[in-house]
């Protein structure tokens, strides 16, 4: 379905399904409970109204930060500001002050709509001034002047704040004197206007705000509309979204719900596996990370099994990978497998399926990261239809994807429809598509850099692809390794092989101007935890069980290497977070933060080869 504005296909949907849901989310006592298109369009209605009304004359195109985890408020008040030509800056909740703060200076916004009592204070505290990657910035630079609280719990009343509900009030007693002024910026706004600004991780520098027009997300939609990644089937169990909406990839399934007509089922990451179970989506979109734990989880649940139910759920498990070949070529199975995965599929998968929620989903979607082909196959053999794709923030944020019937494991799929993919002589992935953003906000130097004369867009990506289109990635092309002998590394593949294993939470590989390569690997320690119960030894990341472990995996990891990339060493560091500055909000390793954190243990290893 063709629209033209963001804002238009949110208010044609409730127009043309006002009885349908629109999301499904969980009230206080914890409890899924649906709102509907009609109940989400008044409260659209009341919270544009009372945002006209919060400062005079608000400018057309103003920006509005969102600042908090994805919920039903954040999702209302997102959905009524791109209705009225408002455009909105999502901001990861677990961002420092000086962070927020770069983001309102840089998009200018002049409204922030935070979560609580927290997000409050971070804006506060950056209203003030702040210093960002060693930059000050005065109180004069921060245009804001209005603050709304989703949830005002425990903050004491002040003049700097407003509560959402009192700006919903507001706006309904203020909604008949509004509606002229709302159905003008209705109207007014264009295909090409800017929508929205997402900011890339800032994993080296200050982060870049991808310019987000409502084509650019509209050809994304059409496209997997075309391609069938997302489809009616799904309508019954609805989207999943536990995602951030800062994040590209989240923002694409909350825009998929009204483009769809399919429900939002929102979930949150603490309580992941409880959410699947009470919603039973249809589709179900997630980084690589998520995965991997369900496979562990279903790991440790066999080994822990008594004798008859292991050994019959290890028999299913072998003979799902059996099955992948053919499904993979659409082939029918033999006619002993086929038989034998009947069973299979009858007594353990079935079973599997419906203890982690997902016994209606239709499709599972991997993206953010690489997806190793262990962990695609596990699933892939369970009788899931998992896709693998591939894109970044400035795509909106899809590029290829592993499509239903046509897939190649170890490959992120074939270009969507409308995007045109190539590979430069260097290796690097180019892209072309109405999907792509037209630059960086305030960057000309790097919107310059990221598109040549022909307008291809340079994902920074490496990577290959085969006669019949399937694109394989092979690395960052600035994270490329040169060592001292003169071969290249990709850190990401290596990375990608030691986080195989279950325990290892993040791996980061140090090979550039050094002779050899060696890693530093992240414990995680619930993982840690599980793998204690099931070995009966200590869940103590230092100790000599735990690094026999790593070591082992190390030398298996070392048979698929060269022997120029292989790691020579290793050292076992705490668990890395957001919190502790050594990764991105969207859960990206900060490389030079974690060389400088943990210079001597780097030093170390290579000092242990001379000696």
């Amino acid at each position: 379905m063709k629209h033209e504005t963001l804002g238009r296909m949110f208010l044609q949907r409730i127009k043309e399904s006002p009885n349908d849901i629109a999301i499904r989310h969980k009230n206080a006592g914890g409890t899924y409970v649906d709102v509907s298109w009609k109940q989400l369009g008044d409260r659209m209605e009341r919270i544009a109204s009372g945002l006209l009304t919060a400062i005079d004359d608000l400018p057309h195109h103003s920006k509005v930060a969102i600042l908090g985890n994805t919920s039903n408020d954040w999702i209302s008040c997102d959905f009524a500001a791109l209705s009225i030509s408002l455009q909105t800056v999502p901001v990861y909740a677990t961002l420092l002050p000086s962070e927020v703060g770069y983001l309102h200076v840089d998009t200018g916004a002049v409204v922030a709509i935070v979560e609580d009592k927290a997000q409050l204070e971070k804006v506060r505290e950056m209203r003030n001034g702040f210093t960002f990657f060693d930059k000050p910035y005065t109180a004069d630079q921060v245009k804001l002047r209005h603050i709304v609280v989703m949830d005002p719990t425990g903050i004491d009343p002040a003049d700097d704040w407003e509560s959402l509900a009192d700006l919903e009030k507001r706006g309904a007693e203020q909604l008949e004197a509004t509606k002229p002024e709302r159905d003008k910026r209705t109207q007014d706004l264009a295909r090409d206007d800017i929508a929205t600004y997402t900011y890339t991780s800032g994993t080296t520098g200050p982060p870049k705000g991808v310019i987000q027009t409502s084509g650019n997300m509209l050809a994304m939609l059409e496209s997997v509309e075309e391609c069938g990644v997302i489809n009616a089937k799904m309508k019954d169990g609805g989207l999943f979204l536990f995602l951030p909406l800062a994040h590209s990839f989240g923002r694409l399934i909350e825009l998929a719900g009204p483009y769809f007509n399919c429900p939002i089922v929102i979930a949150g990451i603490p309580t992941l596996k409880e959410d699947l179970i009470a919603s039973q989506p249809g589709f179900f979109p997630s980084a690589p990370r998520v995965y991997e734990k369900f496979k562990a989880r279903i790991e440790s649940g066999v080994a822990g099994a008594p004798f008859i139910r292991k050994t019959l759920a290890t028999w299913a498990i072998n003979t799902g990978l059996k099955s992948v070949p053919y499904k993979l070529k659409n082939e029918p199975m033999p006619f002993m497998l086929q038989k034998q995965y009947n069973l299979a599929d009858k007594l353990v998968f079935s079973k599997l399926r419906k203890g982690l929620g997902l016994e209606r989903c239709s499709i599972m979607l991997s993206g953010s990261a690489p997806l190793s082909v262990e962990v695609h196959s596990f699933f892939l053999g369970m009788g899931f239809t998992l896709l693998e794709a591939y894109g970044l923030t400035e795509t909106c944020p899809g590029l290829t994807s592993n499509l239903p019937g046509r897939m190649k494991l170890g490959t992120v799929g074939l270009a969507f429809p409308g995007v045109q993919i190539k590979i430069a002589e260097d290796g690097e992935i180019l892209a072309k598509g109405g999907n792509i953003t037209s630059g960086y906000l305030n960057r000309e130097d790097a919107t310059t850099e990221a598109f040549d004369d022909e307008g291809w867009f340079h994902t920074g990506d490496l990577g290959s692809m085969d006669s019949e289109g399937f694109v394989k990635i092979t690395g960052r092309k600035k994270e490329l390794m040169k060592t001292s002998g003169g071969k290249y590394i990709a850190p990401a593949k290596l990375e990608a092989y030691l986080k195989n294993l279950t325990i290892v939470q993040e791996a980061v590989t140090i090979a550039d101007t050094r002779n050899f390569a060696t890693a530093l690997i992240a414990i995680d320690p619930e993982e840690l935890a599980e793998w204690s119960k099931q070995t009966g030894n200590p869940a103590d990341p230092n100790s000599a069980a735990v690094k026999a472990a790593v070591q082992a995996h190390v030398n298996e990891t070392n048979q698929k290497l060269a022997s120029y990339e292989t790691i020579k060493y290793f050292e076992i560091v705490p668990p890395m977070t957001v919190e502790d500055g050594l990764l991105t909000a969207s859960l990206k390793v900060k490389r030079k933060v974690v060389y400088a954190r943990y210079a001597d243990l780097i030093d170390g290893m290579y000092q242990r080869k001379k000696k």
